[in-house]
């Protein structure tokens, strides 16, 4: 009976470990920045016990630094490098670090700072944040006190309180779990594609042919019509439905997640909330890569510089009068340019029914103007204009902008016009969501029938 309950501590205990392994997975590596080698012996190997890759540098050792680490996934940081200086020096000394050893593409990572004093802390993270920064700002920051474990000598327990240490943040739990999930979701991708031939002669025969067709299928561009574009880019983007499944599949819930929804109120200006949504807009309807100017795909956007283009908006109708958009007062100081979209169906697209012909619509970006877009005046409320797309972040723009398209503004071309640089300047294309909805509604505007009746 004795040996039975042994047995199920074990188990138990086993189940318990696992359990406490949502940081544990995540961290691969640790680099541990500290002045004193022996007091971190013990921590690094604790880690390298965790199958924990670690490093440690004294700062003398990163001031000869001049090159990026790659990412290392937890940070243990003492918060005075220097004793002999001030919080505020030692803040700014770190830094100084973190622009030249991080840089901008370390990848996630979360900060363990060792510091006797919570305020301390605060001002840490307060000025690591800041937008200004050069460099990737960490997932997390967690404050530790390094002597508690320095008087047990030893350092068992350090994952666990720092898990702990991330009960109440929740959305880098989050993101910590499908950081994760990516990972194990891109392993098995790659594992499924190896896994369809039987033979590694088969795989080294056939495999390529196979991400060539899954990339053509992407955007459904017709194999004989390539001519030079990237199908690389757009088989990356092809994997990502395997990859939304794979990732669905491995993520682990995050307890209280969105589990009280009257608690999540975005209280910021106007000014910056226009700011953040038109990033978040961006990324979800906007694709700046893979544009080939001698690819034309629909939902390509162009620039118009052709200003006798009938697809070139000159004028539109304001406050009951045809107003010229660069040389009236409320729209001259506007930043603009003048744009169109490529809208044939991709189902013609794909089968090469379109006989080098491209359907087009016209219209115009500006810098976003609510009053302007949705005010009474607003000379863009019928039902001939798209005015769906606002506010996105486009680059070369500082403010948020709006995009609009005229329906009236509707034409057959020839594909060696949108190739010409001349004429046009291909910007970026729109995302599947977005296409949609621009062909749809140009469908049910060019589909409308009324009635011309007569009233007395």
């Amino acid at each position: 009976m004795e040996l039975i309950k042994q047995l199920l501590r074990s188990v138990f205990q086993k189940k318990k470990n696992k359990g406490m392994s949502m940081l544990q997975e995540f961290i691969t590596s640790a680099l541990i920045i500290d002045d004193s080698e022996h007091e971190i012996e013990k921590l690094k190997e604790y880690l390298e016990d965790k199958d924990i890759w670690v490093k440690h540098y004294t700062p003398t050792e990163l001031d000869k630094k001049t090159s990026p680490f790659n990412n290392r996934k937890l940070i243990f940081l003492d918060l005075y490098l220097e004793n002999q200086n001030t919080l505020e020096n030692n803040i700014a000394k770190i830094r100084s670090y973190f622009s030249t050893i991080i840089g901008k593409d370390f990848g996630t990572y979360g900060i363990v700072l060792w510091t006797k004093h919570t305020d301390e802390a605060g001002a840490f993270i307060e000025r690591i944040y800041k937008t200004a920064n050069k460099y990737t700002p960490p997932l997390f920051v967690l404050p530790l006190e390094k002597n508690e474990f320095l008087r047990k000598g030893s350092f068992e327990g350090v994952l666990e309180k720092l898990e702990e240490g991330l009960t109440g943040d929740v959305s880098s739990s989050f993101f910590i779990e499908w950081n994760k999930a990516v990972k194990k979701g891109s392993d098995n991708t790659i594992t499924t594609l190896y896994s369809l031939f039987e033979t590694n002669d088969k795989k080294n025969k056939y495999l390529e042919a196979i991400l060539f067709k899954l990339a053509c299928n992407y955007t459904g561009i017709p194999e004989g019509t390539i001519e030079g574009y990237d199908l690389q880019n757009d088989l990356v983007k092809s994997l990502m439905d395997s990859l939304q499944f794979e990732i669905s599949s491995n993520y682990k819930n995050i307890p209280n997640l969105f589990d009280d929804p009257k608690d999540y109120v975005y209280n910021d200006t106007v000014e910056e909330k226009t700011k953040v949504f038109s990033k978040l807009n961006s990324l979800l309807m906007l694709d700046t890569q893979n544009c080939n100017q001698d690819s034309v795909i629909p939902g390509n956007f162009y620039e118009v510089l052709d200003h006798n283009s009938p697809l070139y908006i000159k004028e539109v109708i304001y406050r009951k009068k045809s107003e010229n958009l660069d040389s009236h007062d409320d729209f001259k100081e506007i930043n603009k340019r003048r744009i169109c979209i490529e809208v044939t169906p991709p189902c013609d697209f794909a089968q090469n029914k379109k006989q080098s012909l491209s359907r087009i619509v016209g219209g115009i970006q500006m810098d976003f103007n609510k009053e302007i877009l949705k005010g009474n005046n607003s000379p863009f409320k019928t039902d001939n204009y798209y005015t769906f797309l606002y506010p996105v972040n486009i680059g070369g723009f500082e403010n948020p902008q709006m995009i609009i398209f005229d329906f009236y503004k509707f034409q057959t071309l020839q594909e060696n016009q949108l190739k010409n640089p001349a004429n046009f300047k291909i910007l970026m294309k729109a995302k599947d969501k977005l296409f949609a909805d621009v062909l749809q509604k140009l469908s049910s505007h060019t589909a409308r029938l009324g009635i011309a009746i007569m009233y007395p």
